[in-house]
């Protein structure tokens, strides 16, 4: 950095303020942990110096000085590490004793001692080794407290207190996982193939295992969280009924099926509206349903749609065209009705001959066929159309239809 640069007025900034953090240090580390600072010690230079680099500030003037949010969160940065490797003495433990067993590999390398640097990588790889069957032990020793400590606790509470001790451990063990950095390992195995097999290949698939089944274990924590609060509202629901009958021995609970006005709590269903519709597939109702259709009123022209499309080509056709489609429809109707009626097959040009009408037999069998296809799916089971036809040719494979004969069935079988 040239002189320029040192001098210039941020670095001097810096410098001062950095200067004020070691000089003070012994007062802000008191400040973190919640002790008072004692203002007529630390004298008043100190404490405008201090105001005004922001290191420390006053909230009013019945408060004393307190330690700024940037300073704090610096602190707690400094701190976190060194916090999570207490936290986790086993994985702390073990990336020390690996960069110690890994500078002395390169060292006996550099010697040309291959035969310790060689003793040296099996005790580095038995401090893998270690280090996976120490988690992999804790990890079954959780498993063990979620089938069987949970079940042999006296009540529903301590059962959250076991979990949440559960909990704890699961994110001692996760955030002591999260410590092994692999970049760093990486660095430290260099073009070493050894070093590389035991410290990223090996390691890496380890820990990403130990990742999973702690992921495993904290899913069943949270569902096993969730039955132990459903359980525990319902059992402070029980309680409280029973201390309310224990004041009130005498309560009687109201007849709500005699009051004219019921509560919104109990009055929340809806009226029922059941739909009703005839089975035409029913043998036992066949005699019912025929006299119930000997009693439905004489047909009524139904009314043209008011669809405006509908409206305008309606408008178009001639009068005596829309008369015959409605007469050639309630003909077949009368077709399919006295089918059911006589329960017993018919043929469309049969019945055409027999009720002496005067329809062209094509057209009428054409009709027939279209009633059928435009039956609804429940109706339609009730009947089966059976096709009359031959080939138009010995070298003419066109089927021609000479008649339909209309088919009742019982019970989804032919009679």
């Amino acid at each position: 950095m040239s002189d320029l640069e040192y001098r210039s007025e941020g670095v001097k900034l810096g410098v001062e303020r950095l200067k004020l953090l070691g000089k003070h240090s012994e007062v802000l580390m008191q400040s973190y942990y919640q002790v008072p600072i004692d203002e007529g010690r630390l004298g008043g230079r100190a404490i405008n110096q201090l105001l005004d680099a922001n290191i420390l500030r006053r909230n009013d003037e019945a408060s004393g000085l307190q330690m700024t949010d940037p300073v704090r969160d610096l602190i707690v940065q400094l701190l976190a590490d060194e916090k999570r490797r207490k936290v986790n003495a086993d994985i702390g433990g073990f990336l020390t004793n690996i960069r110690t067993l890994v500078n002395k590999i390169y060292g006996a390398e550099q010697q040309a001692d291959y035969q310790y640097s060689a003793i040296l990588q099996a005790q580095l790889s038995q401090e893998v080794d270690d280090l996976n069957s120490r988690i992999g032990t804790g990890i079954d020793s959780l498993w063990n407290r979620l089938n069987t400590d949970f079940a042999f606790v006296g009540s529903v509470q301590e059962k959250i207190e076991e979990n949440e001790k559960a909990h704890s451990e699961v994110l001692r063990w996760l955030n002591g996982l999260e410590l092994i950095n692999f970049k760093e390992l990486i660095d430290f195995a260099g073009n070493n193939g050894g070093l590389r097999h035991i410290l990223v290949r090996q390691l890496q698939h380890q820990v990403s295992g130990h990742f999973s089944s702690l992921r495993e274990v904290q899913n069943r924590l949270n569902e096993l969280m969730t039955r132990f609060r459903q359980q525990q509202a319902r059992n402070m629901l029980v309680r409280g009924m029973l201390n309310f009958f224990q004041q009130q021995p005498n309560y009687q609970p109201s007849n709500y099926a005699q009051r004219s006005q019921v509560v919104d709590l109990l009055n929340q269903a809806a009226s029922l509206q059941p739909a009703v519709a005839i089975t035409l597939d029913r043998q036992r109702d066949i005699q019912t349903m025929q006299q119930l259709l000997t009693q439905l009123p004489a047909r009524t022209m139904r009314e043209a749609p008011a669809s405006s499309s509908l409206q305008t080509l309606a408008d178009q056709e001639d009068a005596t065209v829309v008369a015959q489609r409605q007469a050639l429809h309630e003909d077949v109707e009368t077709f399919y009705l006295k089918v059911l009626d006589q329960q017993r097959n018919q043929s469309a040009l049969a019945y055409l001959a027999q009720a002496e009408l005067n329809w062209d037999p094509e057209i009428w069998v054409y009709q027939v066929i279209a009633e059928y296809q435009g039956l609804a799916r429940s109706e339609k089971s009730a009947f089966h159309l059976h096709y009359c036809e031959h080939e138009a040719g010995p070298f003419n494979q066109v089927w021609l239809i000479e008649d339909v004969e209309l088919q009742l069935l019982s019970e989804g079988v032919l009679r």
